[in-house]
Order: C-alpha cells, then structure tokens, then sequence
C-alpha cells in the first residue's frame, strides 16, 4: 500500500517558499521606501550650507553662504551647472545684487522686475540653510528640488505669510541657455513660518 502525503507535510511544503518570497518582498520594499525617504523627506532647518568646489563631497562646507547638495545631488551629471546657478541666485539675494540676479534668471523672469522692487523686497532679508535634495534633468535643462530659511524684518515678509524666520520649499526649473550655463525660472514654492 502507497503511502499518502501527509496533509500537514503538502501545506508545509508550500507554505515555506511563500513565506521566503513575502519576506524577500518586505525587504526589498523597505530599502526602496528608505532611499525615497532619504531622497524626499522634509528639510532640515539646521546648519545648511553647501559646496562650491567642483568634486562633490558628503560633507555641509563650513561657508553659511554656500550652497550645500545632498550626496544624491551632487553625484547628479548636471551637478556642476546647477551649483553655479543655484549659488548665485543665493549670492544675488544676500548681497543685494540686481545685476547678478538679473544674470542668473531667465530673461523672461529677470525683465518682470525692476532694481528698486526687488532690492526694496529684500531690504532685510537673508537667506540660510540652503540645500539641494535633488536635480531631475529636463528637457530643457533640470528641476531642481531644495530648501532654504529666510529671516528679515515683519514689513519685509511676503504679503501671505508675515513672520519673520520662513521656511521656503522650492522647485527651481532650469534652462539650458548655451556654452553649459543654467538660467532659473520661475520656481514652484511652498512656506511656512519658522517652528519655534
């Protein structure tokens, strides 16, 4: 008489690989969900400066001025074009240079503004913590996505959120405008008021 396969033995036979492949699943789902948190999580609002040399590093550079990349931004091919831009977007505002921010943004932006507007909306204001999460290429260059904190006097915040240290949220669109160089455009913005 054959013996029969026991019920017990046929569930266990199938119920181990299942269990491996909903392990395996869990696992790999979880690293991806860790490299998209560490790609995308909010910013931190605490020392953010950044690189201006050319070889990307892991390190915030001691400069409070400086723009600073996250590692999976500075390893972007578009890094080296975006920083320079990105720099002197942040050197214009904090030096109140009209010509140098005119320079760094696409005509189409730079001509809405005249030199007494923007240096009055910015008679206080001065930028920090700026940092770069990620560059995503286009088709017209890149979208840059970053953060920075403002702080400036009460009269000097914008109409829609008067406070005086603001938390800005960006996605900077960038233009290729020939010989490598990046222009901005207008960027999309999301703010909130300073915690604390």
């Amino acid at each position: 008489m054959t013996p029969q396969a026991s019920p017990n033995r046929t569930t266990l036979t199938w119920l181990i690989p299942i269990t491996l492949l909903i392990a395996v699943g869990a696992m790999v789902g979880g690293l991806i969900a860790r490299q998209v948190y560490a790609v995308t999580k909010p910013p931190s609002v605490s020392n953010a400066p950044a690189t201006t040399s050319s070889a990307p590093t892991a390190t915030r550079p001691s400069d409070p001025r400086s723009v600073y990349f996250l590692p999976f931004a500075q390893n972007d091919p578009l890094f080296s074009r975006v920083r320079d831009a990105i720099q002197n977007y942040f050197n214009a505002t904090n030096d109140r240079n009209f010509g140098l921010w005119r320079q760094t943004m696409l005509p189409s932006v730079g001509s809405q503004e005249t030199q007494q507007s923007w240096t009055g909306g910015l008679a206080s204001t001065k930028d920090s913590d700026m940092t770069v999460y990620r560059i995503e290429a286009t088709d017209k260059g890149a979208d840059v996505f970053g953060s920075f904190t403002s702080r400036q006097e009460l009269k000097d915040a914008p109409d829609n959120l008067q406070a005086t240290c603001i938390n800005w949220w960006m996605v900077w669109p960038m233009q290729d405008v020939g010989s490598g160089n990046f222009r901005i455009g207008s960027p999309s913005v999301v703010n909130k008021k300073c915690d604390g």
